[in-house]
């Protein structure tokens, strides 16, 4: 956060839905700075597992193979969630955290369906 505000970053009042840390506007963009962390740590570990893509005619594989890297993206975002409510003092922030995981939970059950 402390490198956000050296930026010019400002922080606002209110807090995000998902994890209940400040709110932060920099150029003209409005984000939850430790919520885009996580995603950038997600991203780049979803990056490392990504393959080549094949060729066009196998648009299938294409699918399955998305669906797979996003299920392995999706999973790794709800451990670093979990851990994090694991550490939470604020049983409101924690409640939050746990919703997010449900319904995270509920996506991978719906990306494992046929």
């Amino acid at each position: 956060m402390a490198e956000y505000l050296l930026k010019g970053a400002k922080m606002l009042a209110k807090t995000c839905p998902a994890c209940g840390s400040p709110m932060f506007t920099y150029k003209d963009r409005t984000f939850c700075v430790m919520c885009e962390l996580e995603e950038e740590k997600a991203a780049e570990k979803t990056k490392k597992s990504i393959k080549k893509p094949v060729e066009q005619s196998k648009v299938e594989n294409r699918v399955s193979s998305s669906a797979t890297e996003l299920a392995c993206a999706l999973e790794t975002t709800l451990i670093t969630l979990s851990e994090r409510i694991a550490c939470e003092p604020d049983p409101d922030r924690c409640l939050s955290l746990m919703n997010t995981v449900k319904k995270g939970i509920e996506a991978l059950k719906l990306l494992s369906q046929p």
